[in-house]
């Protein structure tokens, strides 16, 4: 690695190498090495954009002793295995939400991270803004005296074609609830879940899913999301953060500033993109240099994933209560 530039390989060439690869070429911390993706004419695009080569493997991104960093964005069934083999190269990484599909796997990156001595930092994107940063300082500061309820909105619906392609709307989208809960407010105590799917469940699995959590300071924590519709009303709830308290309160909204991308969902909500760039500056200009705890660290990713499965778990139960229990 060069003083002042960190040489990054993507791993996947899908949705989101678009704004990492915008975020990429405007960070004058990075350079880019290349791409590997098993559809080698997706890494012949983004080569194309960026420059860099294109990887025909995993093993060859890792035999190359010029990357210095990788972001794993492929598949997420395939991120964990990703991520541990960068690791074990001694390349740092960033790894795509959802970071691992159990406690137990982000166990291992956890110690293997440690072992190598190489960052392996969660890309929780949604938190890397402005707004929530100081919405968390002003929670921390008593600001808004006792904190009453946290509401969590995502409303942004996706074609069947696209539904295809990711799991139900709980662990792919309810992660970012998860992790910013944790980010704002910290451990929920109790939570309870319903979810319902308004498609023929051969395109989804569930597209709606409603989370509310106990926090142990008496907040209640609303966590919602929906693949199935748009909200088009005058006051839109596409993704909103509202905190309420004794003595005020904070609100934060992608709406705030919208213009026409087609290039993936949510490409035209400047909030969305530039969380991107902020936490791909945070890897190159903290994390790997200086050794920082990011905002959402691999034991925050730990805590959302146990999250999601105690909300599956009451899901089984008939939508019943159920206590926490972290480890």
């Amino acid at each position: 690695m060069t003083t002042n530039r960190v040489n990054l390989a993507f791993i996947g060439a899908g949705t989101v190498a678009g704004p990492f690869g915008r975020a990429v070429a405007a960070n004058p911390s990075a350079s880019f090495a290349g791409v590997f993706d098993p559809a080698t004419e997706r890494s012949e695009q983004v080569v194309a954009r960026l420059g860099g080569r294109v990887y025909h493997s995993l093993d060859e991104v890792n035999a190359d002793a010029a990357v210095d960093a990788v972001i794993v964005m492929n598949p997420p069934d395939v991120h964990v295995d990703s991520a541990r083999a960068c690791l074990a190269a001694g390349k740092h990484v960033l790894v795509e939400k959802p970071v691992a599909r159990t406690v137990d796997e982000i166990d291992e990156l956890i110690a293997l991270s440690a072992k190598m001595k190489r960052v392996c930092m969660p890309a929780h994107n949604y938190i890397y803004v402005p707004s929530l940063q100081r919405a968390k300082r002003f929670v921390e500061e008593g600001r808004f005296g006792r904190i009453a309820s946290l509401w969590i909105l995502y409303n942004l619906y996706h074609p069947d074609a696209l539904a295809k392609t990711y799991g139900g709307v709980l662990r792919e989208v309810c992660v970012h609830h998860a992790y910013s809960l944790l980010y704002l407010l910290g451990r929920p105590k109790r939570l309870t879940a319903v979810t319902s799917c308004l498609r023929d469940d051969t395109v989804a699995r569930e597209d709606q899913v409603m989370v509310t959590c106990q926090m142990r300071g008496g907040a209640i924590a609303n966590l919602w999301a929906s693949f199935a519709v748009n909200d088009t009303t005058s006051d839109p709830w596409t993704v909103i953060y509202k905190i309420l308290g004794t003595r005020g309160g904070i609100s934060y909204t992608w709406n705030d500033a919208q213009f026409d991308d087609r290039g993936g969902p949510a490409w035209g909500m400047p909030d969305y993109v530039e969380g991107f760039a902020n936490e791909l500056d945070f890897f190159l200009k903290r994390a790997i240099p200086r050794g920082e705890t990011p905002l959402s660290s691999l034991h925050d990713a730990r805590d959302a994933i146990r999250i999601i499965e105690v909300a599956e778990e009451t899901i089984s139960l008939k939508n019943g209560s159920a206590e926490i229990r972290y480890g």
